[in-house]
């Protein structure tokens, strides 16, 4: 979510105070957007129950405490941010720098370590129906949409979002690496008809039934 298709405005600014200045009082909140304490105890209350904005007790002199309302983790998704393309940039001058087969090495380091995290939350899934399933799981976790479906006896594994797409339309490794991954842990005869990062509308793969 980007914090500007936020509808209600006031409620983006009161995120963008938050997010300059740390924590702030009702009353402090209330002095800069001027409207009243009563209304922005109003959205600071809505941001609450979509989990943006928590708050702390902070004791002034004698007298009842007051509240410092401040963002959450959660609204840390509501600021736009560049992980891919730092990603694509660092991968770009290893390929520079180090050459292809560096490249490849580290999308291979990488599909060894989900192979192992993969292989333990499969444990004990044997029949193939199961263990496609469990797999869904896994990558649906770990960002992707994923729909599953059986044709002509074989069973279809559509991905139609990839949580590195951008990385991977730009390094082809990263799908063959993928490809292998999922031969690794599935099944030896899985084929790949189409991808995400050739343009398709999502990446295929066909897994034949035992």
């Amino acid at each position: 979510m980007d914090i500007f298709i936020e509808e209600n405005s006031t409620r983006k600014n009161i995120i963008l105070l938050l997010k300059k200045n740390g924590g702030m009082s009702i009353e402090d909140l209330s002095k800069v957007i001027d409207i009243t304490p009563m209304g922005i105890r109003q959205h600071l209350l809505a941001l609450e129950k979509k989990g943006i904005v928590t708050y702390f007790t902070k004791r002034k002199g004698i007298g009842r405490p007051g509240f410092i309302y401040m963002l959450t983790d959660t609204a840390n998704n509501l600021f736009p941010e560049a992980y891919d393309s730092f990603a694509v940039g660092l991968l770009k001058d290893i390929r520079k720098h180090e050459g292809g087969e560096k490249i490849d090495k580290i999308f291979s380091w990488r599909r060894d370590r989900l192979f192992k995290i993969s292989k333990e939350a499969l444990s004990g899934k044997e029949n193939l129906d199961d263990k496609l399933h469990a797999f869904k799981n896994i990558l649906e976790t770990n960002g992707h949409i994923i729909d599953i479906s059986r044709n002509n006896g074989h069973y279809h594994l559509k991905q139609y979002h990839c949580p590195i797409h951008k990385i991977s339309s730009e390094f082809k490794e990263a799908c063959k690496n993928e490809l292998q991954l999922y031969r690794d842990l599935i099944s030896k005869d899985i084929t790949r008809e189409q991808t995400l990062s050739e343009g398709a509308p999502s990446c295929l793969y066909v897994i034949p039934r035992d």
